[in-house]
């Protein structure tokens, strides 16, 4: 994992997928930053790729407060869940890896269901489990891969279990 410094950057997509997996809402991220609401919802509604520039707040601060919260940024492209499993390869996505992927497109549940052809209320139920859950292990009826294959074409990677890249060029 590469160590951030004063020099790092944290992408507007990596801040929307560390609070989402968590549940964390703006209001305990600013409060925390010692910022207001309103910044931390600019940052996050930047294009995907965009860096979050500030000059008030230390992003080591970010890093920090979201690694309390057991998200760390390998590096600019990537999010990874801190387990206490060991992350291992699997052809089948993590909850994490659902949420995190659809937080990082800025989609919301009904989206998704109209673009991979599935209902809401599946999505819900998966997005409803532990973040270490497979998604495969749930429920024999659900094929986990049609989010997966989703993702993919959409830029974003998966590398082992509790992480996502986000590998796309193009700016949503």
């Amino acid at each position: 994992m590469i160590n951030f410094n004063k020099t790092s950057m944290l992408k507007s997509f990596q801040l929307r997928v560390a609070r989402s997996v968590t549940g964390i809402e703006v209001r305990e991220v600013a409060l925390y930053l010692g910022i207001s609401r309103t910044i931390i919802s600019r940052w996050e509604n930047k294009p995907i790729l965009d860096y979050i520039k500030t000059k008030k707040v230390s992003l080591e601060s970010l890093f920090f407060f979201f690694k309390q919260h057991g998200i760390m940024f390998p590096d600019e492209h990537s999010v990874r869940f801190v387990s206490q499993l060991k992350p291992y390869n699997s052809i089948h996505l993590t909850r994490f890896q659902l949420r995190a992927s659809r937080a990082a497109l800025g989609l919301t549940q009904d989206e998704l269901a109209d673009l991979t052809n599935t209902s809401r209320s599946i999505i819900n139920y998966l997005e409803i489990q532990n973040n270490e859950t497979l998604l495969n292990t749930i429920n024999k009826d659900i094929d986990d891969l049609v989010f997966k294959k989703f993702f993919q074409i959409k830029g974003l990677l998966f590398p082992d279990s509790f992480t996502i890249c986000y590998t796309n060029t193009e700016t949503k």
